[in-house]
């Protein structure tokens, strides 16, 4: 006779008293109406085109209340996200008659071009798990590598690397090389501490991890580490090891001012987060730690999805509890409208982008 289903021997329906009491629902802590929070989610979920036709069904039907502005502010985004200049003309005449004031202008969606110092050097800031995500990201830097005399790769939130990552970094350092530009590594040291235990002599894995651990030490200047790590490469790959060659000297990895618009105690969020990891958020939790308000600069923050917004919440909620006060600044309406279906304003001030 074959075994009973687990689940099903956890749910005994024979005994008296065994129905399980109903759950009772958590109350709803959504802010703005059942429409706008719809929209949010689709486009948290990677649906703008969907989102965008959900929203311009019902916005001239639909009653949003105090949302009002918020909502049409959603289809503003949408519209240039998806890059429908001509709906977005017709909506900013139907704005400037209902709100009787200028309507928003076109501007097209960034297009991720990697902000340039004073010196130069192109930045490029890399955060959270690296692995697949990072290789569109880093070939695009590729392209900008003629046009430059260096770059400056800021890893230090960066929490771990898989093969996949450790390639697409490894190449981005390899075309800099090749092509005779500084690279200057923020948080190269971590890195390294991070890729250290996966390269274990024997185990024949992972050789892109090996490789960049390799032109890690090398950029950093380690070369006892180097030279103990290609004999441990060569041993398990069975092929030569890359030759040590002395870094070349590189200016100091100087910070990059903040945008004019951005308060200098403020810190930021920006490009697409996902998944429910709060090292995301370590900047925001540790400058939390030192100060009772913070303001957070939102404008370049482009989407976050559900589980990372649930978890962004989750903190907002716990710092208030530790009497932190948050205040989020220039946020987009899509991402605002996520949030505040989720809650937000309980926790943190929240101020969205101007029309």
């Amino acid at each position: 006779m074959p075994e009973a289903d687990d689940d099903l021997m956890d749910l005994d329906f024979t005994q008296p008293g065994a129905i399980p009491a109903k759950v009772e629902a958590k109350p709803s802590r959504s802010n703005v109406p059942p429409r706008i929070e719809a929209v949010a989610r689709l486009f948290a979920g990677g649906d703008a085109a969907q989102a965008c036709t959900m929203l311009e069904g019902t916005l001239h039907q639909e009653d949003f209340g105090t949302a009002t502005e918020l909502a049409w502010g959603m289809l503003f985004e949408l519209y240039v996200i998806l890059g429908r200049r001509q709906a977005f003309e017709s909506l900013a005449i139907g704005f400037a008659n209902k709100f009787e004031k200028s309507p928003p202008t076109w501007a097209p969606p960034t297009t991720g071009a990697t902000p340039v110092g004073k010196d130069g050097f192109a930045t490029v800031t890399l955060s959270g798990e690296l692995g697949a995500n990072a290789v569109q990201p880093l070939a695009k830097l590729h392209a900008v590598a003629g046009k430059v005399p260096g770059v400056r790769l800021d890893l230090a939130k960066v929490i771990d690397v898989d093969d996949t990552g450790c390639g697409a970094l490894l190449e981005t350092l390899r075309v800099f090389k090749q092509l005779k530009k500084s690279c200057v590594l923020v948080g190269g040291e971590r890195i390294a501490a991070l890729l250290a235990p996966k390269t274990v002599m024997g185990e024949r894995r992972d050789e892109a991890t090996w490789l960049l651990l390799l032109e890690l030490y090398q950029n950093l200047n380690r070369q006892e580490d180097f030279e103990d790590t290609a004999v441990g490469y060569a041993v398990t790959f069975e092929v030569s090891p890359p030759s040590w060659e002395a870094p070349k000297t590189v200016p100091a990895a100087t910070p990059v001012a903040p945008p004019k618009d951005v308060a200098v105690d403020c810190c930021g969020l920006s490009g697409e987060m996902s998944g429910a990891n709060r090292e995301l958020f370590a900047a925001l939790l540790a400058r939390a730690n030192k100060q009772r308000e913070v303001s957070v600069d939102a404008s370049g923050l482009r989407r976050m999805d559900i589980a990372c917004a649930e978890t962004f919440v989750q903190l907002l909620d716990e710092l208030k509890a530790a009497h932190k006060a948050v205040r989020l600044r220039n946020a987009s309406h899509l991402l605002v409208g996520l949030w505040r279906a989720l809650g937000i304003d309980s926790a943190a001030t929240v101020e969205p982008r101007k029309l």
